[in-house]
């Protein structure tokens, strides 16, 4: 027996429009339009027999949570699925669901431990934060610095309950419905907006995962991560999908997408991508090298001068400025022009901190700064 919905706060919560964008995505169509109260949609399924919608065109209608009630027994009968899992779509129509399954984590009464759980959102939040950052520039790896085109599409992103089934955290990505140009229009090439962007970029990074993982079983080396750089794959994407399936050994990660119905996907996007527990090892590693071979653009220094050095009549000195890489103090080496060198020779006396940009370059196990840029001294604390 299938469960009806009959919550009024619940159905109330619906809102017309998205109602409309999941219709139209379904097949149905616009049949009759009264501008004070509803819309009519009509369908004809494979048999012949046709089906009627009346849409409400607003919510301050007296019995709109009824007709809800009534929409929602229409849809099931025509789609033949339960009424939850309607209501889950319609509520989601404007969103792409991004699905976690970590098949060996649940227990037996559908829960897992508080410390897991915590790590389960955390690493969930690390994965959209790495598409989004290869959605805007694909490199091997995003130091602690974001673009902040990324953090704020974080800060949309929503999470969903958790499903049964082998402990099943949603993501919910709000996407704008695509709007298709009038007759006669021209038609300009548009991108898709970055909120759907970031999906299909985690959705194509994570096969290339897949695909980077067995061939580097096969092969023994890091070439196949290498070439999956320009898909998508990062050093903060394989950390966040290790650390989903690291507990007491390695684990598996199922995900899987739902597309917004009111903006299709293109074809080809993969719609469910299984990572299993003997390739955790060999995503682990790639992060790491990806992590500590990787030059790092506009990275910020910040520490006390340590050393000085320079030739007699040399125009330029190095300096050696203690500062942090991935959180760990690292003694940094910087080549400065006469005027910035008389900076940090100050600095030094007055046991200040410095303050520069330039790319980290990493040589060996130590550090350079190369092209350093706007060397300042910090006031005192």
């Amino acid at each position: 027996m299938r469960a009806t919905i009959r919550d009024a706060a619940t159905l109330a919560a619906l809102r017309p429009l998205e109602l409309t964008a999941y219709l139209r995505a379904s097949g149905w169509q616009k049949a009759h339009v009264d501008p004070s109260r509803s819309t009519t949609w009509t369908l004809q399924d494979q048999c012949g027999e046709e089906f009627e919608i009346v849409l409400p065109r607003h919510t301050r209608i007296g019995d709109f949570a009824l007709r809800m009630g009534d929409i929602l027994r229409t849809l099931e009968a025509v789609e033949e699925r339960s009424q939850i899992e309607i209501l889950s779509d319609l509520f989601t129509a404007s969103a792409d669901v991004v699905r976690l399954r970590i098949p060996e984590a649940e227990g037996s009464d559908g829960t897992i431990p508080i410390e897991e759980g915590a790590q389960v959102i955390q690493k969930a939040r690390d994965m959209m934060m790495a598409a989004a950052c290869a959605a805007i520039d694909r490199r091997p790896y995003f130091p602690t610095r974001k673009p902040n085109k990324a953090t704020e599409y974080l800060r949309k992103v929503r999470m969903g309950q958790t499903e049964r089934g082998s402990y099943v955290v949603t993501i919910i990505s709000p996407v704008a419905p695509a709007l298709a140009p009038g007759e006669g229009e021209r038609l300009f090439e548009v991108e898709d907006p970055f909120e759907r962007q970031v999906t299909t970029t985690l959705a194509q990074a994570l096969a290339a995962m897949q695909g980077a993982a067995e061939q580097a079983a096969a092969t023994g080396n890091l070439t196949a991560f290498q070439d999956a750089v320009p898909k998508g794959v990062t050093a903060n994407l394989c950390d966040a999908v290790a650390g989903f399936c690291r507990g007491e050994g390695y684990r598996g990660l199922n995900v899987a997408f739902s597309w917004s119905r009111s903006r299709p996907v293109a074809t080809g996007v993969a719609r469910e991508i299984s990572l299993e527990p003997d390739a955790m090892p060999m995503i682990e590693e790639a992060g790491r090298v990806f992590r500590e071979t990787s030059d790092l653009d506009d990275f910020e220094l910040r520490g006390p001068v340590v050393k000085l050095e320079r030739g007699e009549g040399e125009a330029t000195g190095k300096v050696t400025v203690l500062g942090f890489v991935d959180d760990q103090p690292r003694k940094i080496k910087l080549e400065l022009p006469e005027t910035e060198y008389l900076t940090a020779i100050q600095a030094h006396k007055q046991q200040q901190t410095v303050n520069c940009y330039g790319v980290l370059v990493r040589e060996g196990k130590s550090f350079r700064l190369s092209n350093p840029r706007r060397l300042v001294v910090e006031p005192d604390d």
